[in-house]
């Protein structure tokens, strides 16, 4: 059972910018967590430090008990894949190439995909409903498709720990509904572990998840879904602007 957890963790970019401030929790296993909390509360950071991609000022992250920080990238692939904030993928390989980079961590050096691997490739690609974007380039994709592309490629990395910066950001309503179904299938029939950020606390409800609230910096609840997302926790972090649907003078629309 693979373990993540952080302890007495503050980041600081800048001495004087402090973004992250001596805080702690820890992930089980097989349940998805989601993050909350304003811009600039320190959502991403923390997203970062728990992939190994900035190193803490202060505390640790553990992975498997071990300091991440000593943990190699190609072991670390084998247990966390990332998927960062944004869709620019900065390259122009084919859709079907790109998806194979996640193949990497059970290659040996100079190795190529053979027809196995290949297969799975197309196969998650037809789960993510984009195995007719395989043979277009990444580069004439749409941000979306490109969100799409990113976190299907997370999956075939086939890690048991998948953490997603904010993955329905650049997404429409249906291809939202597409992503969280997807995440809470992994955690459910895959027995993944899913961290992510997202700025809409119903999509924490919806897959009944973990709740991390983050609010300048510190932890100030985390618990389940049932219990945070409620109009008078919200409150505290977003304002009064939080309603309950049946208090606004408009029936909202979801679709999942």
């Amino acid at each position: 059972m693979i373990s993540l957890r952080f302890d007495n963790l503050s980041f600081a970019y800048h001495k004087d910018i402090v973004v992250l401030k001596d805080i702690s929790s820890s992930f089980d296993s097989h349940k998805i967590y989601t993050l909350l909390g304003l811009n600039g509360s320190g959502k991403t950071t923390l997203i970062k430090c728990l992939a190994g991609l900035l190193k803490p000022t202060q505390g640790y992250v553990f992975l498997n008990g071990q300091d991440i920080e000593t943990v190699s990238y190609m072991d670390r692939s084998k247990y966390i894949s990332y998927v960062r904030q944004g869709v620019s993928t900065g390259d122009d390989h084919y859709v079907k190439d790109y998806l194979s980079f996640g193949l990497m961590n059970r290659l040996t050096w100079y190795q190529s995909p053979n027809a196995e691997h290949m297969e799975e490739v197309v196969k998650q690609a037809s789960r993510f409903h984009i195995g007719d974007l395989l043979d277009k380039k990444m580069d004439e994709l749409s941000g979306g498709q490109k969100q799409i592309v990113m976190i299907c490629r997370a999956v075939i990395q086939n890690t048991d720990i998948i953490i997603l910066d904010e993955p329905t950001s650049a997404l429409d309503v249906k291809n939202q509904g597409l992503v969280l179904s997807l995440l809470k299938e992994l955690t459910e029939q895959e027995q993944k572990t899913v961290i992510f950020s997202t700025h809409n606390p119903n999509h924490a409800l919806f897959l009944n998840s973990q709740v991390i609230l983050i609010d300048n910096g510190y932890i100030v609840q985390q618990g389940s879904a049932k219990e945070i997302i409620n109009v008078e926790v919200l409150n505290r972090i977003y304002g009064d602007q939080i309603k309950y649907s049946d208090e606004l003078g408009y029936r909202e629309i979801s679709i999942y």
